[in-house]
């Protein structure tokens, strides 16, 4: 996962909101690699040494971080124990609702249907049903993320948070991992507007070269997003039935929506 951050020269936040936008950025640029050395995530966090070693000190005591090898540092076990408790969450609550609604598109249009939740300033992949009837299609692999600016199955979700979370998307949408080129903020606000409008959007390439995508959210009882349903494959495919896809898809979100109400 990538994160933007800022330079420490840069107007930032003061007190815990400053300490706090430190740790996340050096727990992301963890996750990057297997270890890193501690004056290397300092250059990648744009943080001073000694605020990079006193932090990554802190961690350790609380089993965030741990030392790897002689010189190097990687995520601690504590990762894996909080990700357990988040996956068996999303699993009965998000993931069992959506999995039959998932399992009917990718059956009736012979493509790949895709479950994703918002984290922060990425979508994350939380489940997938891939169709066999094609030798040719889309994989999209369970934890993949990207970056919500990109990809339908991002943007649904994007169009839906509150207004302070999106606009700092909007404004200054985090880099592509892949280093693809960036969609312009006037037609990233246009798409976002139309999605609000339409309830679904449909993408072609941003994420995959000769992909196309369409996808509708899933949304709480506030109307915050909780997941999108999108249906995916090659643009050769995707785009003659999109007349069956959206609705379809469309549907699908309110029926996933409903079961997680309900739940």
């Amino acid at each position: 996962m990538s994160v933007t951050v800022l330079s420490h020269s840069e107007n930032r936040p003061v007190g815990g909101a400053l300490i706090l936008d430190r740790v996340v950025a050096l727990l992301a640029a963890l996750s990057e690699s297997v270890e890193v050395a501690p004056s290397e995530l300092a250059e990648r966090c744009d943080l001073p040494p000694s605020t990079t070693y006193r932090l990554l000190a802190d961690l350790e005591h609380h089993g965030f971080v741990t030392r790897a090898g002689r010189r190097g540092t990687t995520l601690g076990l504590w990762i894996l124990e909080l990700a357990r408790s988040v996956e068996d969450r999303l699993e009965s609550e998000v993931v069992e609702p959506a999995r039959e609604v998932m399992e009917a598109l990718a059956e009736r249009f012979g493509e790949t249907a895709i479950l994703t939740a918002p984290g922060g300033t990425h979508a994350m992949c939380l489940a997938s049903c891939e169709s066999d009837r094609h030798a040719m299609r889309l994989s999209y692999d369970r934890w993949r993320t990207a970056p919500m600016h990109l990809g339908a199955s991002g943007k649904v979700l994007l169009a839906h948070l509150d207004d302070a979370h999106a606009e700092r998307i909007l404004s200054a949408p985090p880099p592509h991992p892949s280093g693809r080129a960036q969609i312009d903020e006037a037609t990233l606000r246009a798409q976002i507007a139309a999605t609000r409008r339409d309830g679904y959007l449909v993408t072609d390439g941003e994420l995959d070269d000769g992909a196309t995508a369409v996808a509708a959210p899933v949304l709480d009882a506030r109307g915050r997003p909780v997941a999108g349903v999108s249906v995916a494959g090659p643009t050769a495919r995707i785009r003659p039935a999109l007349h069956a896809i959206v609705p379809a898809v469309v549907a699908g979100a309110a029926q996933v929506s409903e079961r997680i109400a309900a739940s």
